[in-house]
């Protein structure tokens, strides 16, 4: 079933995860975590951070989770406001125009 949601002019960012990041993380986890950081990182940056955090080191130790097929991708809806911007770290792939 697919629901329509408009968004608002409010809204921070969208983050299009697989299972496997579901399984490890909660949607108020992944949220917190991104927020956390959005400010001061790059959406891609972020999302690596993630990433190392949750893959597991041994999957058979914690039973298989951590160690699915992990992808994610963090859209930030307001990156003209975010001072990781005006570092001097940008990079083509995370430089946007205006």
């Amino acid at each position: 079933m697919f629901q329509r949601v408009e968004l608002q002019d409010n809204d921070e960012f969208i983050i299009l995860a697989c299972d496997g990041i579901w399984d490890c993380l909660t949607n108020e986890e992944a949220v917190k975590f991104v927020r956390e950081r959005i400010d001061i990182k790059t959406p891609t940056d972020i999302g690596v951070e993630m990433l190392d955090e949750i893959v597991s080191k041994d999957p058979r130790e914690t039973q298989g989770i951590g160690g699915d097929n992990m992808t994610v991708m963090i859209v930030d809806l307001q990156p003209l406001k975010r001072p990781y911007r005006d570092s001097s770290n940008n990079t083509p792939e995370t430089k946007v125009t205006e």
